[in-house]
This record gives C-alpha cells, structure tokens and sequence, in this order.
C-alpha cells in the first residue's frame, strides 16, 4: 500500500509543478534562478532530448505499455524485490504515468526544468517525471549490481 502511495505522491508533485509553469511561466519563456538552473516552459511530443517529434501518439500507447509491463513485473516478482528495487519501480511507473498524462490530456508532455553552466551547455530541458524515470532506472542498475541474492 505504501508504494502506490509514493506513485502518486510523485504524480501529484509532478502534475502540480507543471500546473504551475502552465499558470505562472508564459510558453517559450523562463525564469533566470541561476547560472545553474532556469525554468522554462516548453513541451515535447517526442521522447529524451526532444527525439522524434511529433509522434505523440505512437508514445501514449507506448508509455501506457511500459507502465503496465512495470506494474506487471512488480505484481508478479513483489516477494523476490528487494524495497531499492520496489521503490525504483515506483519512480518509473510514477515518472512514466506523470507524462503519460500530459501526452492525453494536453497533447505533449509539459518540460520545465533547465540545468547547466551559463550558455556554455545546457542538458535538454526536463521534468519531475523525466527525473523519476531517470533515478528509478538508475537505483534498480545499482540494486542489481549490490543485490547479494545475485551474487555466487
């Protein structure tokens, strides 16, 4: 129960800062934090680093097949994860959902997030359900590299 709890206290923190943005950021313009970090309002129909757009239909259907393959991972092997790899699923599903409900309701998925050093670099503009996907990804590749189970 905990864990579907966490999905959708991360679904809620990500709908309800892009809500802000929608409200506060006009499109196509930002917000100067930093050197660092700037909001801006953009959105994306395609995948990372805004790859393939315009096929944001192609991406609903397969958002919606990986959360339900995600989900039907988790219900399958729950008992042999270990609570990392139970909470870096719930990252993934939660990111994946997060977009997924962009993709239906507002036709693209709503970017805001811009880190990097001055204009020098700037990494392609994200989100909170891009960074869930992201840290889940990256906390099961290192729960299952440390999972002494998979260990001889």
């Amino acid at each position: 129960m905990i864990y579907l709890i966490l999905i959708f206290l991360y679904i809620i923190l990500d709908q309800a800062s892009k809500w802000l943005v929608l409200n506060n950021v006009p499109y196509g313009s930002g917000i100067f934090i930093c050197d660092y970090l700037n909001i801006i309002h953009v959105t994306n129909t395609g995948v990372a680093f805004s790859m393939f757009q315009g096929l944001n239909l192609f991406f609903i259907l397969m958002t919606a097949a990986i959360v339900f393959a995600v989900s039907a991972f988790v219900f399958k092997y729950k008992t042999e994860l270990s609570k990392l790899q139970m909470h870096s699923m719930m990252l993934i599903a939660a990111g994946g959902m997060g977009n997924l409900i962009d993709r239906v309701f507002r036709g693209a998925v709503i970017d805001f997030i811009d880190v990097g050093y001055k204009t020098f670099y700037r990494w392609p503009t994200f989100n909170i359900a891009d960074s869930c996907v992201f840290i889940g990804v990256g906390l099961y590749i290192f729960s299952m590299m440390f999972n002494k189970k998979n260990k001889s």
